[in-house]
């Protein structure tokens, strides 16, 4: 179902499957900006994409960016904005932004509404 109510949270982790993400660290919340993996505010992945089944598997948002994978401790809460979700996990607040290319002259008449998902 890739809903809500995969995961021991509620997060909803499907929306993000099928789309290039853009995830950047915003906020520490634990380490006082000195993450021993050096993952610290301002750390930011363009292009990712998610790992859906470890996601709800461990309430983490797990990602893929070339050969590498990336995972944040367990979210918490997502808050939903227009055009990005904000994850705030055990450790860390990331925001998480879909990326989108437009088609010239042709998907701009097609805007993408990311309110009410």
């Amino acid at each position: 179902m890739n809903g809500p109510k995969d995961n021991k949270n509620g997060i909803n982790f499907g929306k993000y499957t099928n789309i290039p993400l853009k995830v950047e660290k915003v906020e520490d919340i634990k380490f006082d900006n000195q993450h021993p993996n050096g993952y610290n505010p301002g750390f930011k992945i363009d292009g990712c994409e998610i790992n859906l089944i470890a996601s709800n598997q461990y309430c983490c948002l797990f990602v893929n960016y070339g050969h590498k994978w990336f995972h944040t401790s367990e979210v918490q809460r997502q808050e939903e904005f227009k055009g990005y979700d904000l994850l705030h996990t055990l450790n860390s607040v990331y925001k998480v932004t879909p990326l989108f290319t437009a088609i010239p002259g042709v998907q701009e008449k097609y805007s993408v509404n990311l309110e009410n998902q």
